[in-house]
């Protein structure tokens, strides 16, 4: 059987245009027209108090310009930035040379107005918070310089644009974070789609033949037992490959601080094999290094158990779970099971593999581990650690 690799299309890659480069932008186009205009009107109504109109018409059509011009950009740059902040800063100082002295001491309105605040949106939208309090403060001390006596309304007006460039440069750094784990998102459900029809093409066929042999095998005794047993192995790894979801990989550009962390289930992803199994969460599990450590040794000691004492043919399950509580892990066997007092009697005689090794780790770390035994085989062994230990869960 032949599986095609792209299954007729290839795999569709989510790529939107982020939320600062679309709908913010095309806002901010909005911006400078609608404030342009109120500029404007604000001119005509303090007619009166101008002595030099050419400046201000000129200046006017420089704004207006700008206006048209840089929505054709994709997305701001550190240059177009930096343009707009100079136009600003020259119309907030030509205030005082198009005004009468009277009018600019009693703290009249800028030419600019407040248009003045569209670097500010640029900035945010460029380098998120960073970026628009940087331009604010650029437009900030300009007002300062400007204005013969600072009043009670230039500062009013100096903390609105701080907050106007430190919120929408906060929305812009969680519109990018949000755009990320979408990608991640759709990506993994993807995975998960491709890996599931590829699945039903292998059990459709592969494991069917292997299926086969392994039943003719054993009826035909001999050499065929080998041959079966050899296709019964394949069959396990097969269905391991083709059910098992991967973690998503962390995000680039991950803070320092989680360079410390590590993430349990990539940890016991590892663990896979012919025998054993693992099912992870779709997400992150991240632990302080040592503690990941501690559970791992935890769990490959109760993998030690299986291969030593379940049986020949026992195989092994990990599940990982992990909610606001406490985080789960439990080691299950189809083996022979042990007996209710074995675990009394291996630490009476000084065998210390499930009382120091597993439960002991459980313990220092603030958890516990337990193990059950029912009558019809197998040994689930449960770990529990409480959730504080996650990272990023303290207060």
């Amino acid at each position: 059987m032949a599986i095609e690799p792209g299954g007729g299309a290839a795999p569709r890659r989510y790529s939107p245009s982020p939320l600062f480069d679309s709908a913010a932008g095309r806002g901010l186009a909005a911006y400078r027209f609608l404030a342009f205009v109120y500029a404007g009107v604000l001119v005509v109504g303090h007619r009166d108090h101008v002595v030099l109109w050419w400046p201000i018409i000129a200046y006017g059509i420089v704004v207006l310009t700008w206006s048209v011009i840089a929505p054709l950009r994709p997305r701001p740059t550190t240059l177009a930035v930096g343009i707009e902040l100079l136009i600003a800063c020259v119309g907030i100082f030509l205030t005082s040379e198009v005004y009468d002295p009277a009018s600019v001491a009693d703290g009249i309105s800028t030419v600019p107005g407040v248009w003045a605040a569209s670097p500010v949106i640029a900035g945010a939208l460029l380098a998120g918070m960073r970026g628009g309090v940087l331009a604010a403060l650029v437009v900030s001390v300009a007002n300062i310089i400007q204005a013969v006596e600072p009043s009670q309304l230039t500062y009013h007006n100096i903390v609105l644009l701080l907050l106007v460039g430190a919120l929408i440069g906060l929305a812009v750094q969680l519109a990018r974070e949000s755009q990320q784990r979408l990608e991640q998102a759709v990506a993994a459900s993807e995975r998960l789609a491709e890996r599931e029809r590829i699945g039903r093409q292998v059990h459709d066929g592969v494991l069917q033949a292997l299926a086969l042999i392994h039943r003719r095998g054993r009826a035909m005794g001999g050499e065929g037992v080998d041959i079966a047993e050899l296709a019964a192995d394949q069959e396990r790894s097969l269905r391991t490959m083709i059910s098992r979801l991967d973690p998503v990989p962390p995000r680039a550009g991950a803070a320092t601080a989680r360079a410390e962390c590590a993430d349990l289930a990539v940890t016991l992803s590892r663990m896979r094999s012919a025998r054993v199994e693992v099912v992870l969460p779709a997400g992150e599990v991240r632990l302080p290094t040592a503690t990941a450590r501690e559970v791992e040794a935890a769990v490959v000691a109760a993998l030690d158990n299986v291969e030593q004492h379940a049986g020949g043919d026992a195989r092994a399950w990990v599940l990982l779970d992990a909610d606001d509580e406490r985080i789960e892990v439990v080691v299950r066997d189809n083996g022979t099971g042990i007996a209710p007092e074995r675990l009394v009697e291996a630490a009476a005689q000084g065998r210390l593999g499930a009382s120091s090794s597993i439960r002991g780790r459980m313990v220092d770390l603030g958890g516990d581990a337990s193990w059950r035994s029912p009558v019809a085989g197998g040994t689930t062994v449960t770990l529990t650690l409480p959730a504080e230990h996650m990272a990023g869960s303290g207060p």
